[in-house]
């Protein structure tokens, strides 16, 4: 293992009280390639020049890491990340407890926590709990956070009467009773307000929209629906997804 301080400017605890306890993985989009393929560790460091150190120390140090970078602005409390990126492979969880424990000896942290993905779960980390967590493989990865998506836009339709929810790809299936099933195509999920920037017109109303709109609502429940040329905006309270309707 590789722990030793190789920065000839750091000495041992130099970055005491300056790096939080706690790391974030798979937050962040990779810049290296694709999320699948790649792991994006982060850290938070209190000021920039320390950022930077911790940046220098992890690129050097570690020849399986592929890139690490401070990030480009402070947040509103005048803190910093520092990303490191990683293939992703079975060797991901070694990796980042060694990344851990040569930072150990320049901040004096004995004990990490580390969050996953968008959850807000903050977890004790050990090699057992970074394997079981982390997604080691591509494909792993995609399975993942098909489900993750799954469920998430399932929650989306929490007024829809159905059986069974299912997202293949783009691909969005509302299972309703007695073998009923409607398909639509994910353009879009995002505020009402971004989308509707990046539509730029106004919503079709006519009375072939409106019988549409009357007959989504009637099989796939009572949400603000809007037409936008071939395009559907759903909006449940905060959140709007952007479809098309899949004709069968």
């Amino acid at each position: 293992m590789s722990s030793k301080i190789i920065n000839e400017g750091l000495r041992p605890l130099d970055l005491s009280d300056l790096v939080y306890p706690f790391f974030e993985v798979d937050t962040y989009k990779s810049k290296m390639g694709e999320d699948k393929d790649v792991c994006v560790m982060s850290f938070m460091v209190k000021d920039r020049n320390p950022a930077k150190d911790l940046m220098e120390f992890i690129e050097k140090g570690y020849g399986f890491v592929l890139d690490a970078d401070v990030g480009a602005g402070e947040n509103d409390k005048g803190e910093y990340f520092v990303f490191v990126e990683l293939k992703r492979s079975p060797k991901i969880a070694e990796e980042i407890k060694e990344i851990t424990q040569g930072v150990k000896r320049l901040t004096g942290i004995d004990e990490w926590e580390f969050r996953y993905h968008k959850s807000k779960k903050t977890i004790a980390m050990t090699e057992d709990s970074l394997e079981k967590i982390i997604p080691s493989t591509p494909n792993r990865y995609e399975l993942y956070h098909r489900k993750l998506k799954t469920e998430d836009l399932k929650s989306f339709f929490n007024k829809t009467l159905m059986d069974d929810f299912t997202l293949d790809g783009n691909v969005i299936t509302i299972h309703k009773p007695f073998g009923k099933h409607y398909k639509f195509e994910l353009i879009k999920e995002d505020t009402s307000d971004n989308i509707l920037e990046d539509i730029q017109t106004s919503p079709i109303i006519n009375d072939q929209s409106m019988s549409e709109i009357f007959w989504l609502t009637k099989v796939i429940g009572d949400y603000d629906i809007n037409k936008f040329g071939d395009d559907f905006l759903f909006t449940n309270g905060d959140r709007s997804i952007l479809l098309k309707r899949i004709e069968q």
